[in-house]
């Protein structure tokens, strides 16, 4: 695969809507290309920038119905065409403008996700790796209902290697968030989750303090996953989380 193949499919790559033979490809040409990385890093940046600023910053009326026209003319037209549309980056630079006027906020979502990185590595100096040692999720689920009032979505992940040690309450910004562990061979993977009752976090992967972090959000949880993993390891761990909550989500 090559710097245009990768440009042709990297929107869908960011979709998780590539085939698994693609997306194998694609990897192994982003891991020995400087230049597709630094895109792939652009394209993350652009799209968490607009998911964090857009329900805070609402376009006007007149933009909103001229972007709707516009995609009903593109129909099916690539997506990073849309995105290097001039429009898109006028409306881009208007949501910038109005930040810089009402003043340079913090990365909350970095922030969050620094924290839950600080107590990922604080978990496994002191050992305090969980505070129920169970892989049932119907023993787990009710123990952080009395804990916290809040029953995180627990996924047995033994198939895909991710054994569940169990979990422990935590903080992060003041914030009781529940605290799923598991190990992959030796490494431990935390999966934090609380539900959005304030915030959603933007989808996005952050590399902090010598941990590899993953944020999302779904109308039921914030996610911040936190480990040592390769960011392939970690995106077969999201990719396996996500895949468990949307089936049991369809009631399946």
């Amino acid at each position: 695969m090559n710097c245009e193949e990768v440009d042709h499919l990297l929107d869908a790559y960011l979709d998780r809507e590539l085939q698994a033979g693609q997306k194998v490809l694609l990897e192994q040409h982003l891991s020995g290309c400087p230049a597709c990385q630094s895109l792939v890093w652009e394209f993350q940046e652009f799209r968490s920038f607009f998911k964090a600023n857009a329900p805070v910053y609402p376009a006007p009326p007149q933009l909103r119905a001229k972007i709707l026209t516009k995609l009903r003319r593109k129909g099916v037209k690539r997506r990073d065409t849309f995105f290097r549309q001039p429009w898109v980056y006028a409306a881009a630079m208007l949501i910038l403008g109005m930040c810089l006027l009402t003043a340079l906020l913090p990365d909350q979502g970095k922030a969050l996700t620094t924290q839950a990185v600080r107590r990922y590595i604080e978990s496994l100096s002191t050992g305090r790796l969980v505070d129920i040692a169970s892989d049932d999720p119907q023993a787990l689920k009710p123990w952080f209902v009395e804990k916290i009032n809040f029953a995180p979505p627990v996924a047995d992940l033994l198939a895909s290697r991710y054994t569940l040690l169990g979990g422990r309450t935590d903080l992060i910004q003041n914030r009781s968030v529940a605290a799923l562990v598991y190990r992959y061979d030796s490494r431990i993977v935390t999966l934090f989750c609380w539900p959005p009752t304030h915030e959603q976090l933007a989808t996005g992967n952050h590399s902090i303090e010598g941990c590899n972090a993953y944020t999302w959000s779904s109308a039921e949880c914030n996610y911040i996953v936190v480990s040592k993993l390769d960011q392939r390891e970690l995106d077969a761990f999201v990719d396996a989380i996500r895949d468990r909550a949307e089936y049991e989500n369809s009631g399946s």
